[in-house]
């Protein structure tokens, strides 16, 4: 239940606690350097202490306005838009009054929120239930071991908690464009017709630079009604830092992520040029201001109020896991499906062969690396049997990383195929000419694996067409100088039946036509799938540059999590799913992350001999591990099960993870091609299945809490850790971080 504004209670505090700055200055300044005894001045005089903090407060005074004293001093961190219940996360940087406390007080209207301990950073964080709807002024106390209150934070921030009235977005340009004039009358009037009429008010910047101090200024010199300002500040610049401008992505999941926390946003106000096609995909009225005055005169606004009932009516009737999904991810759960997940790379092989041998009228493949081997050309062999039996095959492949059409290179397994009748194949997004590379194109691939088998069976896969993905640990011998390449991959496939996989050979044709390919017309007679099984299940795909719903997805399942996360990955974590599992870590959730070593290693943690570039990549992805293992993150790097075949000393190997996995609580489960880093939140084309059904949960986190058990828990104070130190700090601090953050 969430508390009310009166229900906040006050904490103790005692009485002589000072309120005037000078004195929490001088009580500060003592903490750090006590006055000598010996060195006590005569009466009447003034002490070192008095006379520093006379200066101090002085100077204080004049800097207190000045938006990079936040850093130094710290302050809250970023406005925070929600609903009453929902859980928010109070962040401050305490900046030097880190050193002066050793808990932090957060407050609503001077109202107690919470108190969370100080850490070894600079950074606090409280997690708290939003109170009733209002606009809270949010405020941070540094507190001493005794209870007492040492400094206050000298920065503005609000928590704004909806009404349920319909919400508007405005966009900060038009409010720092407007109070530089001598007139804002313009935008007076158009905030004044929303309020009048019932909407309610947030503002959002999207700028690459942290701007609210003078965005704040701007609200009070053009007296425009103060809320909340939302900022992609952190992302945005991380992004920026490779040329491209993500500001429209950001823009439009910030709308399915407010509605998803039950704030229903319905109009932007803005003079920008948004395009109308995804206005209308988001279901949002995009206005300038005099539109906004138009709308008024003529009683236009009734459509915004049906809109916001609506939405809040149907988040009341739906469950909270398939709201938030449903909202953040552009993606639709389906009832009826059967749903078996792999990790097995033997198993996953034979199961796959066995779909393509019993195919009867098509076979829709899409890999994003197509290598030689003997799983490959086996692969080939195969769908030229059944190209050469009636079934029409049809193979995606990125162009980039399966070199194919890229300056006129050629695959050769792939030509295989190009030279059989009944068999079409793509390249996508293929490299023409010298010209044509730049990092856009670089960077914009495909990274989706899929299957799909007489449109009535579907694999969504980690795994591509190689060795590594489809021979298992018990297969391949390995003795101490066997190479990286030759030793297998840990990986995850999940097959589908029933409904969804409609939707997932909807997807392959989509991305078919897009890339030319011809019209595939034994679709058009093929009938919805029946049902068959009793699982829910929905397939959320990421389209690289245009949406960030891969992020979106996982963003949404951890802050769902309330026991337990269980995460597969061997890839860095971007920054936004960083502080998601922060946010769960504050809420005591358990946390285990299962990954793996990107250049194989031998029991004793020796590598195999390997390319350079996986051995720094290890170091790299080890260093931007560690601050979470600090955080409370058990992580465990993955052992393989033991096999006569393994004769290296030690008689185990740990090698490389490439499944992307996360399960949470036992009951929702997500299994495909998404990392959990940069390049697969923003940059490449994703598909996931997500499972919302507890006995597939039940039984995939079984097998994982198996590896789990059978793996080596990493420990940053163990030796081996410890040695390693020198490596992983080199790698972190050369590596560009905007290109795996």
């Amino acid at each position: 239940m969430a508390l009310e504004h009166d229900e906040f209670h006050t904490p103790n505090v005692s009485k002589d606690e000072p309120s005037d700055l000078g004195e929490r200055i001088r009580q500060a300044v003592g903490a750090l350097i006590p006055e000598s005894p010996s060195r006590a001045p005569a009466m009447g005089d003034e002490s070192v202490l008095d006379a520093a903090a006379r200066s101090l407060s002085a100077v204080i005074a004049r800097w207190a306005e000045e938006a990079n004293l936040q850093r130094f001093f710290g302050g809250v961190e970023h406005d925070v838009l929600t609903s009453p219940g929902e859980q928010v996360e109070l962040t401050a940087r305490l900046g030097i009054a880190a050193r002066l406390g050793t808990t932090v007080r957060f407050s609503l209207d001077d109202t107690f929120a919470v108190e969370v301990p100080i850490g070894e950073g600079n950074a606090v964080r409280g997690m708290i239930e939003a109170p009733s709807a209002g606009l809270y002024r949010v405020g941070v106390r540094v507190c001493g071991a005794g209870g007492a209150e040492l400094s206050n934070t000298i920065s503005e921030s609000f928590l704004q908690v909806a009404t349920g009235r319909p919400v508007v977005l405005v966009h900060t340009d038009l409010v720092v464009a407007e109070s530089s004039k001598d007139g804002s009358d313009r935008l007076r009037a158009a905030l004044e017709a929303l309020t009048t009429h019932g909407f309610e008010l947030a503002y959002v910047d999207t700028r690459d630079k942290d701007r609210d101090p003078s965005i704040r200024d701007a609200l009070r010199a053009g007296e425009f009604p103060l809320a909340a300002t939302l900022t992609h500040p952190g992302e945005v610049q991380r992004l920026r830092s490779l040329g491209v401008d993500f500001v429209r992505v950001f823009g439009r999941t910030a709308v399915r992520r407010l509605r998803a926390r039950g704030v229903p946003v319905t109009m932007v106000l803005t003079d920008l040029d948004v395009a109308t096609d995804r206005a209308q995909s988001e279901s949002v009225t995009v206005l300038g201001p005099e539109e906004v005055i138009e709308w008024a005169a003529n009683g236009a606004f009734d459509s915004q109020f049906e809109q916001a009932n609506a939405m809040v009516r149907e988040r009341n009737e739906t469950d909270s896991l398939t709201w938030r999904l449903d909202q953040t991810t552009a993606s639709t759960l389906l009832l009826g499906n059967r749903f078996s997940a792999e990790l097995d790379n033997e198993q996953a092989r034979k199961t796959l062969f066995h779909a393509i041998d019993t195919a009867s009228s098509s076979i829709h493949l899409q890999f994003y690396i197509v290598r030689p081997g003997a799983f490959t050309e086996s692969l080939i062999v195969k769908l030229i049997q059944r190209a050469r039996a009636g079934v029409r095959v049809r193979l995606m492949v990125d162009a980039l990383y399966s070199e194919e059409e890229v300056l006129g290179r050629v695959n050769p397994l792939i030509a295989s195929l190009r030279a059989e009748t009944n068999v079409e194949v793509l390249a996508v997004n293929p490299i023409e000419s010298p010209q044509a590379v730049d990092l856009e194109r670089l960077r914009r691939r495909d990274h989706r694996k899929v299957v799909i088998v007489d449109g009535r069976r579907a694999f969504v896969s980690g795994r591509n067409a190689a060795d590594e993905y489809f021979y298992g640990f018990g297969e391949v011998p390995v003795h101490d100088n066997t190479r990286h390449e030759r030793i297998p991959w840990l990986d995850a496939h999940v097959e589908v039946e029933g409904p969804l996989v409609r939707q997932i050979e909807d997807m392959f044709v989509a991305t078919w036509t897009a890339q030319g390919g011809a019209e595939i017309i034994e679709r058009r007679d093929r009938a919805e799938r029946a049902p068959a099984g009793s699982a829910a299940g929905r397939l959320v795909v990421h389209h690289g540059f245009e949406d960030a719903n891969g992020l979106a997805l996982y963003e949404e399942m951890l802050d769902f999590a309330q026991h337990h996360v269980y995460i597969v990955n061997d890839f860095p974590i971007v920054h936004a799913l960083e502080r998601a599992i922060e946010r769960v870590l504050t809420r005591g959730v358990e946390v285990v992350l299962l990954t793996g070593s990107a250049s194989a290693r031998r029991s004793d943690g020796t590598f195999f001999p390997g390319p350079l570039h996986r051995t720094v990549f290890e170091f790299m992805v080890k260093a931007k591990l560690e601050p979470l293992m600090q955080a409370g993150v058990r992580i465990y790097e993955f052992v393989a099960p033991p096999s006569p075949l393994i004769v290296a000393r030690g008689g185990r190997i740990r090698p490389y993870v490439h499944a992307k996995v996360m399960s949470v609580d036992g009951v929702v489960t997500s299994i495909g091609s998404a990392n959990l880093d940069a390049t697969a939140s923003f940059w490449e084309s994703e598909a996931n299945v997500v499972v919302q059904d507890e006995r597939f949960a039940g039984e995939v986190e079984a097998a994982l809490r198996q590896l789990i058990d059978a793996s080596l828990e990493l420990d940053p104070e163990s030796e081996p850790w410890r040695s390693e130190r020198a490596q992983r700090a080199i790698v972190d601090t050369l590596w560009p971080e905007a290109l795996y953050s």
